[in-house]
């Protein structure tokens, strides 16, 4: 340790160069305020440092402050050399722990700082939020709160830092995910939304907003809701004194997965109860992932153009606490076992006419419920029975249609995966198979010129019909060598209409010109050649007619001895673009 840099004072305090000092990466604090930094940069020039920072020993004799950052600044700013500091032989964790905790005890530290050096701190895994609370004096509230700071975006975050929001409005907005706190800075926040600005809004007005505007009342739905009682994203959840229950959900993306996977599980339970039943929707109010699920397992799902019919709904039994006697329980119970009669019969009447093809009884698929409907049964112009407005097939062509719908689904979902995995199968050192050439040729093909369709066995086509995908398959089954030539030639000569000027393309073109089509290829030469000539001569006779005016010019200056005003001849100028558009 070099003497010019520390100087011993007193017993553990040394004086040591400014220059030498770097600041940490582990201070929670990353904004100085300049005014603050300039009264103690004046006090320091009057009486000095009066406190030490803390600092420790780096490589190359330079220290790492530990402590005392803002008065390291306002030395700098005082115009010191040097600095009294306590040295410390410490660990990196001693290090980050040290500095953050002395920073932490400031009272100018803001509340992202603060959130930033508790989550620190946790993660180190030294503290847990218990042993916070009794290390800085601080309420478990009080740090499980700023903790929960550490979430908010960068722009809401900002917005704290700079005191544009309060603590208590941040700590509202912090209870949400990342998505509902992005639209609520871009519609409420942001500085340019004049219109329907929240900010000024009291903690509890915010609160309520979000509330309305960004959360989903789960009683609206019916899936089995017992982990949302203690889920963090029911809003019930995230007041204090409140028992759980069901609430707002504020996870939209949860919300939509356990809509979508009860709805399929309660499709097919409903589907064994009621095997006479098909499953249909309404386009503008369906969920679309439980249809897709459902498609995917192999259920028909048809869309259902007219809005069906309810099914007949079960009557409820009654109640004997409901009565005040036993006479007028007993009466109800009458009424009721009428009403069941009557509900039967209706029901045994609609299955009847479902299975004479007179109505359609479906699963109808909503938003967050499914619910037994029927349709009647018309006919078409031609006798054949509809469904509001559909085709009316048997129940064995269902079957059957579902079948051929499920063999697909394989196909595409193994063509798909094949698609995904083949990009990263290394074939560099296989042999090219013969198969692999025909399926070149098959794709050669989508460039084949309709003139030379019967040469390759295709007849009777129209001028503006393209080969189908089966008519390639049946051509490169059994290609000759002079269809194979037809093939590539025609897709050479479509891709030479890209050919432009002197490209490379071009260079091909003319190439294939000379091999196969000489004397067409001289005959276009020629034409364009004899115009070129032509032109050429005219450019050859106009220079040397100005060779001859610039010889006479020279001649006559040489002979008057007198220094002619020499003509700087400049190139012509265009005006660029923007002169032009001026």
């Amino acid at each position: 340790m070099e003497k010019a840099n520390i100087q011993s004072t007193e017993k553990n305090i040394v004086s040591v160069a400014l220059a030498n000092i770097q600041p940490s990466s582990y201070n929670p604090r990353k904004n100085f305020d300049e005014a603050s930094l300039a009264e103690l940069a004046e006090s320091i020039r009057r009486q000095g440092v009066l406190q030490p920072i803390g600092v420790r020993p780096m490589a190359d004799d330079r220290f790492e402050i530990v402590f005392g950052e803002r008065r390291y600044r306002a030395s700098l700013m005082a115009g010191l050399e040097e600095i009294p500091a306590i040295v410390m032989e410490i660990s990196d964790e001693a290090a980050e722990e040290m500095a953050i905790t002395e920073n932490l005890q400031r009272q100018d530290v803001t509340p992202m700082e603060e959130a930033n050096a508790y989550q620190k701190l946790i993660e180190s895994g030294r503290y847990d939020v218990q042993a916070l609370t009794a290390q800085f004096g601080k309420s478990e509230n009080y740090i499980r709160t700023r903790l929960k700071f550490v979430s908010l975006i960068p722009e809401i975050a900002q917005l704290l830092e700079q005191d544009e929001i309060t603590i208590s409005v941040a700590t509202e907005i912090c209870r949400y995910g990342a998505d509902i706190q992005q639209q609520v800075y871009e519609k409420h926040l942001k500085e340019a939304n004049a219109y329907n600005s929240w900010r000024g809004l009291k903690a509890a007005e915010v609160a309520k907003y979000i509330e309305r505007n960004y959360t989903t009342d789960l009683s609206r739905y019916s899936f089995d809701k017992t982990l949302c009682a203690s889920c963090p994203h029911n809003t019930n959840n995230m007041m204090l004194f409140c028992e759980g229950g069901c609430g707002n959900c504020s996870n939209r993306t949860c919300l939509a997965e356990m809509n979508a996977s009860f709805l399929v599980e309660k499709a097919v339970q409903m589907s064994a109860e009621y095997p006479i039943a098909l499953f249909g929707y309404r386009k503008y109010n369906c969920n679309e992932t439980a249809v897709e699920r459902l498609s995917a397992l192999g259920y028909e799902v048809e869309a259902l153009v007219s809005q069906p019919y309810k099914y007949p709904a079960e009557p409820a039994a009654p109640e004997k606490d409901d009565f005040d006697t036993p006479e007028q329980y007993e009466a109800a119970r009458a009424d009721y076992r009428q009403e069941m009669d009557d509900y039967k019969e209706e029901c045994d009447n609609l299955v009847r006419a479902a299975e004479n093809g007179e109505i359609g009884i479906y699963l109808m698929i909503g938003q967050s419920q499914i619910g037994l409907y029927y349709t009647e049964i018309g006919q078409d112009e031609d006798g054949t029975p509809t469904v509001s407005g559909q085709k009316q097939i048997t129940p064995i062509e269902k079957l059957e249609k579902q079948d051929k719908r499920n063999k697909e689904i394989a196909l595409e979902k193994t063509v798909a995966d094949t698609k995904k995995q083949i990009l990263e199968v290394d074939l560099s050192e296989s042999k090219f198979t013969a198969d692999e050439d025909k399926m070149i040729y098959f794709f050669l093909l989508s460039s084949l010129r309709r003139e030379h369709f019967e040469a390759v066995g295709i007849e009777g086509k129209s001028s503006y019909d393209s080969l189908t995908g089966e008519e390639k398959l049946h051509i490169i089954a059994n290609l000759t060598a002079k269809q194979k030539a037809i093939i590539r030639r025609d897709f050479l000569i479509a891709n030479f209409k890209d050919a432009y000027g002197n490209d490379a393309i071009a260079s091909l073109l003319l190439d294939f010109a000379r091999k196969h089509m000489p004397e067409t290829l001289a005959a276009i030469e020629s034409g364009y050649n004899e115009v070129y000539e032509k032109r050429h001569k005219r450019i050859e006779e106009r220079k040397a007619v100005l060779m001859v005016q610039e010889q006479a010019k020279q001649e006559e200056t040489a002979e008057t001895g007198e220094a002619q005003p020499v003509t700087e001849v400049r190139p012509e100028t265009h005006p660029q673009p923007e002169e032009a558009a001026a």
